[in-house]
């Protein structure tokens, strides 16, 4: 689409479809849990949301495993709303959370697995919406963020579209929970991009000839009859040597791009292995980009473990690793130096490299959506600019909320790089 061609748009007056004291776009698990912090607050919320379901690439892109929270030496590391919403995701169905972990302890010695579940979608979807209905968020489906509407240095209102048209949501204060930092980036932050996401995604599928379906039926066990098949290249390996292309996720191009490629993959598949024994069952309905466009903040991630962070809104690992090394992550990696009211969640906060593969992973990105969405109700409770919070305060809520927001001794002495 590299057409020259311009048009311009007449000027059109737009009604006001809410209003609110904080604006969450994206409902992505980021953005479910900064609508449910604010909320939690005090604030009145509403969430934006361009699908039809909740969770983002948990639900939606099928990325059902929620990575673990505790650190592979027995300690847990995510507490808050990062270890409520995995049992949320495990309410009404299936799970795999090993015994030791479902009384919520903070340290299991000799643990029998690590602190993680794989859940089912649908009941996961479910239990998402009755959460954010009983904190009282209201959530908008089908509605696309557009852009944002300016004053000076910060974002009076969110244009949007929908059925009904468009239109605009205002707000004391919004959380950019978009994946890819489409407010922030629109709103005059400063971001960085990345062009190299690997084409990958997961399904399910069912084999009448695995013997695990024999195994599932005796043991009464839907989860082990329905394996996930992985498709394309895999982020643990040199993928270099690929024909696979890689692709950015903030241009039309590299969205349809992406897409056609993962469809590939899925149709060799079906034509390689068609039988009337074996079926795939799903297709991820949203490309599975890991990292596209984040926010460069006031501060980053320091991939220094051990290191206590003054202003630290809670820690952080790389939940594959196990021992896994603990990073404290600080409150000026959600915001910009610029824009006044807007808070990043979700993969796209301040964090470069490895940090930017921590943070994509569920339990960061639900941490990082319980700090912006309080941070977004404390700020717009007090009228300051959001680089004018007071710190501390914001601290003694998350830490009163379960938050962990420094490492104990037992885990600073771990440090091993995970």
């Amino acid at each position: 689409m590299n057409s020259n061609k311009t048009v311009t748009e007449p000027a059109r007056t737009l009604p006001v479809a809410g209003e609110a004291d904080v604006v969450v776009v994206g409902g992505g698990l980021a953005g479910v849990s900064a609508a449910l912090a604010a909320a939690r607050a005090g604030a009145k919320v509403i969430l934006l949301e361009k699908s039809c379901i909740l969770g983002g690439l948990a639900t939606l892109g099928h990325v059902c495993i929620y990575l673990p929270l505790d650190d592979g030496a027995g300690h847990k590391i995510y507490g808050g709303q990062a270890e409520e919403l995995l049992h949320v995701c495990i309410r009404y169905g299936y799970d795999d959370l090993p015994d030791c972990w479902r009384d919520r302890p903070d340290y299991v010695e000799s643990p029998t697995g690590r602190y993680r579940a794989t859940f089912n979608i649908p009941a996961a979807v479910c239990a998402l919406d009755e959460l954010l209905a009983d904190a009282g968020v209201e959530v908008v489906f089908d509605t696309v963020f557009c852009a944002p509407l300016m004053e000076g240095d910060a974002v009076r209102g969110v244009l949007a579209e929908n059925k009904s048209g468009r239109s605009c949501y205002l707000a004391k204060m919004f959380v950019d929970a978009s994946g890819d930092s489409d407010l922030l980036y629109r709103a005059g932050a400063r971001t960085e991009e990345r062009e190299d996401n690997i084409v990958s995604h997961w399904a399910y599928e069912i084999d009448l000839t695995d013997p695990r379906l024999q195994t599932a039926i005796e043991e009464k066990n839907v989860l082990k009859a329905l394996p996930l098949r992985w498709f394309g290249l895999r982020p643990d390996r040199d993928n270099s040597a690929s024909a696979i292309p890689t692709f950015g996720g903030t241009t039309v191009e590299g969205v349809n791009g992406y897409l056609r490629a993962s469809r590939r993959l899925a149709l060799a598949d079906l034509k390689a292995n068609a039988r009337p024994g074996r079926a795939q069952l799903t297709l991820p309905l949203m490309p599975q980009f890991r990292m596209t466009r984040r926010l460069a903040g006031i501060k980053e991630l320091a991939l220094d473990p051990g290191v206590s962070i003054p202003d630290s809104v809670g820690c952080v690992i790389f939940s594959l690793a196990a021992p896994a090394a603990v990073f404290e992550f600080p409150y000026g990696g959600l915001i910009d130096a610029k824009v006044e009211n807007v808070l990043a969640a979700g993969r796209m906060v301040s964090a470069g490299g490895k940090g930017w593969e921590i943070m994509r992973f569920i339990p960061a990105c639900v941490l990082t959506g319980q700090a912006a969405g309080t941070a977004a109700a404390l700020a717009a409770q007090t009228g300051c600019a959001v680089q004018d919070l007071d710190v501390a305060a914001l601290q003694a809520r998350l830490a009163a909320d379960g938050v962990k927001l420094h490492m104990s001794d037992a885990v600073r002495a771990n440090r091993a790089v995970g």
